[in-house]
């Protein structure tokens, strides 16, 4: 049995497997190239997983992070009779491995999400490394998180909650151009077609992984919109924006914060390391949550080109 198909089985007998890790995602957000899984295994039982997507780039092989895929990484199932005092040779152990049976290519890219803290053995191999953050709040306690808020946006989401409604939609098309005008607004690039995320939203309404919240005024004219994910442990802002009002933005992700306080107990905003968003997911109150980025090529040219890249 190949690895991918060990994985496939191996994700069904599992409820801790983040959403980017998820088979169904993966295969949803690399039809550009190939998705592969390094496993490594114990009394037949795995206890380290590392999915990774090959493509190429210029003619190059590579390993990168796959569209809309904010984390992806190592992954280790520690044995439940494994002592306190040995996990952190047991994690070290297992990455080394996976490691290990990562193929050759020109340039190795790879997202570890928040809940990977030890990237030594990656340091070891000779991969370079960058913190990023996100921002995680736990909605357990939804009273307390909007005690939490900061004190202008709470002002503004009173203020402005009697003008506005948020309600749930399924109007990918409205959502995308919403999205589109984010973008433009900034004068960048979309990074992803609509078919794409078509393509992507199809496999999430399939697996009921998906709500998309739109926030319109009382003429129903649309003005911001959300769209979330999630998985048994945590929901995340994938995407959104807003036509020029922020305040019906942050009455969306309110909205949302609200709706999965029912369902999981963190909200991850997917992080920035733009200033003025950071700045705006911070007002929410979240945790700021380091996260580790790893990246190796062949030579320091291939480094450089692809740092400049991501």
């Amino acid at each position: 049995m190949t690895n991918q198909k060990k994985y496939r089985t191996f994700c069904k007998t599992r409820n801790d497997i983040p959403i980017f890790s998820q088979p169904f995602w993966l295969d949803a957000v690399c039809a550009a190239g190939r998705w592969h899984v390094c496993l490594v295994e114990e009394k037949e039982n795995i206890v380290g997983c590392l999915p990774y997507f090959v493509t190429k780039e210029k003619g190059f092989k590579v390993i990168r992070m796959p569209l809309l895929t904010p984390y992806l990484g190592v992954q280790i199932f520690y044995p439940d009779t494994l002592a306190q005092k040995k996990k952190i040779a047991f994690e070290q152990k297992i990455t080394a491995q996976l490691i290990e049976q990562l193929p050759k290519t020109s340039y190795i890219q790879i997202i570890h999400h928040p809940d990977f803290k030890n990237w030594l053995p990656f340091h070891w191999a000779n991969f370079q490394q960058t913190t990023m953050y996100t921002y995680r709040l736990n909605i357990k306690n939804i009273d307390s998180v909007f005690s939490n808020f900061r004190k202008n946006l709470k002002r503004n989401i009173n203020a402005v909650s009697q003008h506005l409604k948020c309600i749930e939609t399924d109007d990918l098309d409205l959502f995308y151009r919403i999205n589109q005008t984010t973008f433009s607004r900034q004068s960048l690039k979309m990074p992803y077609t609509f078919d794409f995320f078509r393509h992507l939203d199809e496999r999430l309404k399939k697996n009921n992984r998906r709500i998309i919240f739109t926030t319109f005024d009382k003429n129903n004219t649309p003005l911001a919109s959300g769209y979330f994910i999630w998985d048994n442990q945590t929901a995340y802002y994938l995407a959104g924006g807003h036509i020029g009002h922020r305040e019906a933005m942050s009455c969306t992700m309110w909205h949302a914060i609200q709706y999965f306080s029912k369902k999981v107990q963190f909200f991850d905003f997917e992080g920035s390391m733009n200033k003025n968003i950071a700045h705006f997911f911070s007002g929410f109150g979240g945790d700021l949550t380091p996260y580790h980025h790893v990246y190796k090529g062949k030579n320091k040219f291939i480094d450089l080109l692809k740092m400049l890249k991501s």
